[in-house]
Formats: structure tokens, C-alpha cells, sequence
């Protein structure tokens, strides 16, 4: 029997250390000798606010080579959309790399000297905003919930895996809130019948499973919650990737951890998410 060829997504920490790795050139054989490799949007969106200019355009070089000429996975929410999209008009077809908004990231990949110091200023503006906005929502509440608990201590979550729990055992709310997303973006209303046939796709509670994570992280738990010692809103939303490959590797110490858990929710295939010296070790051996 032929296994099927293994499918790479990688964080764009890991893509920084595959730059720097010395037997960086053994490496790529091997990932594209075995399998393909999916670069993402946010790969490129976060290599081209590199602030070193030395180093951004082999950045952008690498994910080209990796790539092979696959256009870049589309950001995350939008893959949802498509999802929707597709569901709402009864098509099998949901394509995950054609969001029209992102032609500009295809052409990066294919003339990185078009990624200057004002697209750089652009992609830093945008990562910011959105890692602000996130930030608001997960951790707006925080003096609210410690006050809470502080006053119930026997109902304080203790890990972020019950807090995931009490999340998912919310099924009102969960439908509430993909259905008002449905709704929004298709201008059709998700039927009791419909909603389950939805949400077998398991980006939809991946997706949104990082934001009751984040929750947790940064307004529930009373140490270690601030943002830069935890996943943020780029590192969980990758999450939605998880469905679209076998093997997603990181070099990120909170976003591994983050995307280990969730990865349970991953009902579609069996992704195994890796810190990147593991994955370099187990391919070199084979290699």
C-alpha cells in the first residue's frame, strides 16, 4: 500500500529556524522528497514585517521554494467564510487559497523586492491592530473574572482544559455565536437541522475553541497571564490549519502548547504539531 505524501505547515518561527539551520538545504529535501509543504498567509504576512532587510527577502525566498507554486493558505477566518460560503449554497467546493484580497501575498512570494519598507510598515500595522483587538477580547474581563472567582473559589477553573470543557458544554452559546457569523456572511439564517452538518468541520470549533483558550490564559488563571508569555490571536488562529495538514511545526514554546490541546477538536485527520527540533530530528534519521 502507498502512504499518501505528508502534508508540512509550518509557524513562521519555525520557518526562521529552518532559515538558520545549518543543514537547512538536507531539511528541504527531505520535507519535499516525502511530501508537499503548505505555506500560509500569516507565514507571509509575518515574514514581511521582518525589520532586517538582509533577512526578509531570503525569508520570502525559502516559503517560495517551499511552496513548489501552490498559492499561500488563506488567513483563518476567511477559510471559515468560505466554509459557510460553501455550505450555504450546497457546493462540495471550498477553496482555501483563492481569497482575492490576498493576490498581493502571491505576488511577494514570487517578487520579494516588492515587499519594501511600506509593505513592511503595513503588515506591522495590521499584526498589531489584530493582536490589540484580540487581546481586548480575551482579556477585557480579567478584573471581573479574578473578582468572581475570588468570591467562589470552589468554581475557579484550574486548567485551560476545563475552561475548554465548560466552553464546549455551552452548546447554546456556540451555535449563538457561529450562527450570527453564518448569518452575516451569507445572509441566510442556519436551521436547527443544518448547525451539526456545519460544525462537523472541525475548523469551526478550533477556531473559536482559541478564544476560549485565550480566556483562560489571560483572564481566568492568576499567574503567567500576560500576552507575551501566552499564545496570541496569529499563534491560535492556526489553529484552522490543523485540518489541513499532517504535520504543523513550531518553534513557538506557547503556541505549541496551545495547539496541543486543541488539536482534540481536530476530528478531520491525525496532525501531529511538533516543536521544530523534534521534527528535524525524526526527518534527518529517515532523511
Amino acid at each position: 500500500m502507498l502512504c499518501s505524501p505528508v502534508i508540512y505547515c509550518f509557524d513562521t518561527s519555525a520557518i526562521n529556524r529552518l532559515l538558520d539551520d545549518p543543514e537547512r538545504e538536507p531539511v528541504i529535501k527531505a520535507i519535499l522528497g516525502i511530501g508537499s509543504f503548505r505555506i500560509t498567509a500569516y507565514n507571509v504576512l509575518e515574514v514581511a514585517k521582518t525589520k532586517d532587510e538582509d533577512r526578509r527577502p531570503r525569508l520570502i525566498n525559502l516559503m517560495r521554494v517551499l511552496a513548489d507554486g501552490k498559492r499561500p493558505l488563506d488567513r483563518p477566518n476567511t477559510i471559515l467564510l468560505t466554509y459557510a460560503k460553501a455550505h450555504a449554497d450546497r457546493t462540495s467546493s471550498a477553496p482555501v487559497n483563492a481569497d482575492d484580497n490576498l493576490d498581493s501575498l502571491w505576488i511577494a512570494l514570487n517578487q520579494p523586492d516588492l515587499v519594501d519598507e511600506e509593505a513592511r510598515q503595513e503588515a506591522l500595522t495590521w499584526a498589531t491592530q489584530w493582536e490589540h483587538d484580540f487581546s481586548e477580547v480575551v482579556a477585557g474581563d480579567r478584573e471581573k473574572f479574578q473578582a468572581l472567582f475570588q468570591k467562589v473559589p470552589g468554581e475557579w477553573p484550574k486548567s485551560t482544559a476545563s475552561t475548554l470543557r465548560a466552553y464546549l458544554n455551552k452548546k447554546d452559546e456556540c451555535r449563538s455565536l457561529i450562527s450570527d457569523v453564518y448569518g452575516r456572511h451569507t445572509g441566510t439564517s442556519l436551521t436547527d437541522s443544518e448547525y451539526p452538518v456545519l460544525v462537523r468541520e472541525p475548523a469551526w470549533p478550533l477556531y473559536f475553541s482559541g478564544y476560549a483558550y485565550a480566556v483562560h490564559q489571560r483572564a481566568i488563571q492568576e499567574h503567567n497571564f500576560s500576552g507575551s508569555r501566552n499564545a496570541g490571536a496569529i499563534d491560535l488562529g492556526q489553529a484552522v490549519y490543523l485540518t489541513l495538514c499532517d504535520r504543523f511545526v513550531t518553534n513557538d514554546r506557547a503556541q505549541y502548547r496551545a495547539l496541543r490541546l486543541l488539536n482534540v477538536l481536530n476530528t478531520k485527520r491525525h496532525t501531529q504539531v511538533m516543536r521544530y527540533d523534534a521534527f528535524r530530528s525524526r526527518l534527518l534519521v529517515f532523511a
